[in-house]
């Protein structure tokens, strides 16, 4: 389930970000400025996959990506000052994209290097991988390498390491082994040249829409007076309200990790839940269900004690679907219904239109 969602999530992404011609459309959410509409599909998808799991298991492919977009957004802030100050662009460099440097700070594991290869190798980085080979192979990532000069170039084994990730996931083999460890060994590779800089490193694509993606959650919205629309200068930061207020990324990143769960893939009891619910809901063209269809539901799963957590959890987590429990009126007696968020509804409408296209 988690993979159909994530094919399904780059179907949405493509779609929403890219115009016809495959190029990006540009930041704002001006639609009628080539603007991004992240409302119709990526938002639903958001609020559809927003599941409740075990924080350990969320807490690598969370971190790693956000520390994609953290590194990404910084560089285009200091761009952005770079072009204020002097009245040029910067070319941004491997300050924007991670590093195995990055990557040892942050998770805090070296590689033990034997002979310029990789000796011994912590657990985590066959983890670290198979993420960064799903992010790779989905072009939401490239592999880029600096040369003497610091300019940024396509590393020159993207296409090598492609086509070798390719036949492992065909195979059902990705990352298993020390061999497999192609962006992790050539991050290695980058760090060997230059510990200090090193000249491998990935970084989150702008031919995707990252980087509009980017500027509209951190940067001016459009009609925001003295900014261009996605400013990444303070005041642009500092604009509000934002033209995508949800964290599309950590929800991405939540998705791939319920994929890569050593103990199989998680959440989808939850799913199955709120695809129950949602189903429900749809096929009575209602926007709610009864209280005690809701109640059901979760005990038809073996999971009465998520049913109140549900709901509760809705009121904090900005992320996660709205629900209401609303007294149904004039109702003798007094009965209750679970009023479901529409893009929750909408999710689930586009997403029973994609398993159909998928039969």
């Amino acid at each position: 389930m988690p993979a159909q969602e994530r094919a399904d999530f780059n179907f949405y992404w493509n779609e929403s970000m890219l115009d016809e011609g495959g190029l990006t459309k540009n930041p704002g959410g001006d639609q009628n400025n080539n603007g991004v509409d992240y409302y119709n599909a990526l938002i639903p998808w958001c609020k559809g996959n927003s599941i409740s799991v075990d924080q350990n298991t969320l807490k690598e492919p969370r971190d790693l990506i956000s520390m994609l977009v953290t590194k990404y957004k910084n560089a285009l802030y200091l761009a952005s000052n770079y072009r204020l100050e002097y009245g040029k662009q910067e070319r941004l460099d491997y300050k924007a994209g991670v590093n195995l440097i990055d990557i040892e700070k942050k998770f805090g594991y070296g590689l033990n290097i034997k002979r310029s290869k990789i000796g011994d190798v912590h657990k985590k980085y066959f983890h670290l991988e198979k993420i960064l080979q799903k992010l790779f192979l989905d072009g939401h990532i490239a592999l880029l390498k600096s040369d003497n000069e610091d300019r940024t170039l396509l590393h020159p084994k993207s296409d090598i390491l492609m086509r070798k990730i390719r036949a492992d996931e065909a195979s059902n083999i990705i990352a298993e082994k020390r061999s497999q460890l192609y962006i992790i060994n050539e991050l290695h590779s980058g760090k060997l040249e230059d510990p200090k800089k090193p000249k491998a490193h990935v970084r989150l694509s702008p031919r995707k829409g990252w980087e509009i993606y980017i500027r509209d959650r951190f940067g001016a919205p459009s009609n925001f007076e003295g900014l261009v629309a996605g400013s990444m200068s303070s005041e642009g930061q500092r604009a509000e309200p934002k033209t995508i207020p949800f964290d599309l990324h950590i929800v991405f990143a939540e998705c791939i990790a319920r994929s890569f769960s050593g103990r199989g893939e998680r959440g989808t009891n939850q799913a199955k839940i709120m695809r129950k619910i949602t189903d429900l809901a749809i096929d009575s063209r209602a926007d709610s269900i009864n209280l005690n269809d809701y109640y059901t539901i979760f005990s038809e799963y073996g999971a009465p004690h998520m049913a109140d957590y549900r709901l509760q959890r809705s009121i904090g987590d900005h992320n996660s679907a709205k629900w209401k429990l609303l007294e149904v009126d004039g109702s003798n007696p007094k009965s209750w219904k679970v009023v479901i968020d529409p893009d929750l509804l909408r999710w689930r409408d586009r997403s029973r239109d994609r398993e159909r296209e998928r039969e």
